[in-house]
């Protein structure tokens, strides 16, 4: 089973790398020109950028109080945040318009709707798509894309501004690569179990009607063998963990001083 949902996910999982990728690039470049041309404060892009992050601060702050060790922390976070993404690809049945009755029946009759939500019809790949509720399933399982679009920026517009607070464009990458090169492909990886959901909708509602887009969608996430893939993301992000409470700190304090 899992040798046939290979090439989805491995598209899908490529798709989200470049996605993040693409991302990075536009607002590292974005960062340099509101810094260099707009004369913008790069603390003030460093301090917006990272305001996502200052939102567990005091959870982060309460627990390293009780002597937890920070790896263990950023590992519990990260992995909740991916196993939220993989998530969606179960999510995604309530919105069969089939099942609306069964339980839990007010959260799939908000799911379904009664009016066709017109703004869906502007995302990339909807107009073509003529049932509401496939269109819904489509957006829906396609919020991985949004999330590593929204890390990339995230990601390019801290290392721009970085790079400017401390004078070196080595320091503002360095504080990303160490830990990054496990944490990017492994939340992409969690991303990827839906959004090739996402993938099979696509293909499936050119040639099929609404009920049999939802069993496609169905059978392709029997096919995912999902506890496997979400232990070794969980795994890849203990170690990412582990590396940037303990090693990227200490790379830079070498490098740098």
């Amino acid at each position: 089973m899992f040798i046939k949902s290979v090439p989805l996910i491995f598209q899908a999982w490529v798709k989200l790398l470049r996605a993040y990728l693409i991302s990075f690039a536009a607002s590292l470049s974005a960062g340099y020109i509101l810094i260099e041309w707009i004369a913008l404060n790069p603390q003030k892009i460093f301090d917006i950028t990272t305001k996502r992050l200052h939102a567990a601060g005091t959870i982060f702050e309460k627990s390293l109080g009780l002597g937890i060790d920070p790896a263990i922390l950023l590992f519990f976070w990260n992995s909740a945040g991916a196993l939220a993404t993989v998530s969606f690809i179960y999510s995604a049945s309530l919105i069969n318009p089939a099942q609306v009755h069964q339980f839990p029946k007010p959260v799939r009759k908000a799911l379904v709707g009664t009016v066709p939500m017109k703004a869906l019809r502007f995302l990339p790949g909807c107009r073509a798509i003529r049932k509401e509720a496939v269109r819904r399933a489509y957006v829906w399982l396609m919020v991985p894309l949004l999330g590593m679009i929204l890390l990339g920026a995230e990601c390019g517009f801290m290392v721009s501004s970085a790079t400017h607070l401390f004078d070196s464009y080595l320091m503002g990458i360095m504080s990303l690569v160490p830990h990054g090169v496990v944490e990017i492909p492994a939340f992409s990886l969690a991303g990827a179990v839906t959004f090739s959901g996402h993938l099979k909708v696509k293909q499936a509602a050119g040639t099929l009607g609404e009920n049999a887009v939802f069993d496609a969608l169905a059978a392709h996430r029997e096919k995912i063998p999902i506890r496997g893939l979400s232990l070794f993301v969980m795994l890849c992000l203990l170690i990412a963990g582990f590396v940037e409470a303990h090693i990227t700190g200490t790379v830079l304090a070498v490098m740098f001083g």
